[in-house]
């Protein structure tokens, strides 16, 4: 449960950095909040699982 929060988390990070970006014209804000929906991506076709040893 504690990864699918994390992840959801960064989801809503990314929408806040879009808005924020398109809000006050800033393409490092789009930037950062593209990376973002990156890493949610990747987590979500990964199903958050780390190795873990």
């Amino acid at each position: 449960m504690k990864c699918h929060l994390m992840t959801v988390g960064i989801l809503v990070l990314a929408l806040a950095l879009y808005a924020a970006g398109l809000s006050a014209p800033s393409l490092v804000l789009v930037a950062i909040g593209g990376a973002a929906e990156l890493w949610f991506w990747v987590r979500a076709m990964r199903g958050g699982r780390t190795a873990r040893t």
